[in-house]
């Protein structure tokens, strides 16, 4: 008898799992949102979401981030020419995430800080790295001026670099769904990288979260 209680008990586990945390009682902190802001009456604060940049890919074609609309981005600028430091960065982001899955729902972005580097070049890059991955593109910027303003935005008013030509930044980006500036990861560091795979997964999974309280 005994033994058929504990059978039973066994078999239900992964059913009590479910309901504890479908229960509401499951809630996980926000990702921070950085950028512009208003407050409006009923005191809800609402991010600006960032400047839209438009970009040349390795296949020519322009394309611009709004067009990712609905998915995460990674975003990762890179120096021209791409030197041992900037390769560390591409093989860390090979190294976790050539098997992340849900590649259709986020898209990672390497964008030169040069406008004149060659389409073949980023051809190259791509190829050096992982093309396996069909979300990660390698791109240029289509306007000088309109990179620069992009990175005063990003990185030089939220204090990740002093000035535009302090690029290449050892950071990635992190832009949520919407187009709002969530985070930086600094891609030397191991436990960062890792940070921000699980912060890539809570976005996509962002829309269906229980928010714990914030703390006063």
């Amino acid at each position: 008898m005994r033994k058929g209680v504990f059978l039973i008990l066994i078999l239900l586990f992964p059913s009590i799992v479910y309901m504890l945390f479908s229960l509401g009682e499951h809630r996980v902190e926000r990702l921070s949102m950085l950028g512009d802001y208003s407050v409006d009456d009923a005191g809800d604060t609402s991010y600006s979401v960032i400047p839209d940049l438009h970009l040349i890919g390795s296949d020519g074609k322009e394309f611009s981030l709004r067009d990712f609309e609905g998915k995460p981005i990674v975003l990762d600028i890179f120096e021209n020419p791409c030197l041992e430091p900037c390769r560390k960065k591409g093989v860390t982001l090979v190294n976790y995430f050539n098997d992340f899955g849900e590649e259709e729902k986020w898209v990672i972005i390497s964008v030169a800080n040069d406008v004149s580097i060659d389409l073949d070049e980023l051809r190259t890059l791509h190829k050096e790295h992982m093309p396996e991955m069909k979300n990660w593109l390698f791109a240029k910027p289509a306007s000088l001026s309109s990179f620069d303003s992009f990175v005063e935005y990003t990185y030089v008013k939220t204090g990740n670099i002093a000035t535009v030509n302090d690029l290449p930044s050892d950071d990635y980006l992190l832009i949520d769904q919407q187009g709002v500036m969530r985070a930086f990861f600094d891609s030397r560091i191991y436990n960062e990288n890792r940070k921000m795979g699980d912060a890539i997964k809570l976005l996509l999974k962002e829309p269906f979260l229980t928010w714990k309280d914030e703390k006063k």
